[in-house]
């Protein structure tokens, strides 16, 4: 008798909280680094994991320079989230549904959450060292 464990492939190992967590601890990011809740918020709503980690980056050293627990310059850094993971469920889901991001390519979404004509570069560039081995 054949069971459906003999047939079915095993899935390969996730090692994107691996590459998270060495891409976070280059940029000597301070803790905590959430590198479960950027995955499964990155999931949930469709998108790269690699993305908010690159935002992050970019925007405050991944929180090194960071206010109000805002990592990811919303707003200019004006605006502040009640806590770390929710400001990763709140951009995350703003860049999935929110008007200005919505149906765009990423390309598109990283040049309206800023218009500086580099952005989507240096965040790519970023992304691309998450994988990196």
């Amino acid at each position: 008798m054949i069971s459906a464990a003999d047939t079915l492939p095993t899935p390969p190992p996730d090692t994107r909280s691996k590459h998270l967590q060495a891409f976070f601890e280059a940029y000597n990011c301070p803790p905590p680094l959430l590198t479960s809740e950027y995955i499964a918020v990155a999931d949930a709503y469709g998108l790269d994991y690699r993305l908010l980690p690159a935002v992050s980056v970019r925007e405050s050293t991944c929180g090194q320079h960071a206010r109000y627990n805002n990592r990811w310059g919303w707003d200019s850094a004006r605006t502040g989230f009640a806590s770390l993971r929710h400001g990763i469920r709140f951009i995350a889901r703003q860049l999935a549904f929110g008007r200005y991001y919505q149906g765009k390519t990423l390309d598109e979404k990283l040049h309206a959450y800023n218009p500086n004509p580099k952005y989507p570069g240096e965040i790519r560039s970023l992304m691309r060292e998450i994988d990196a081995d």
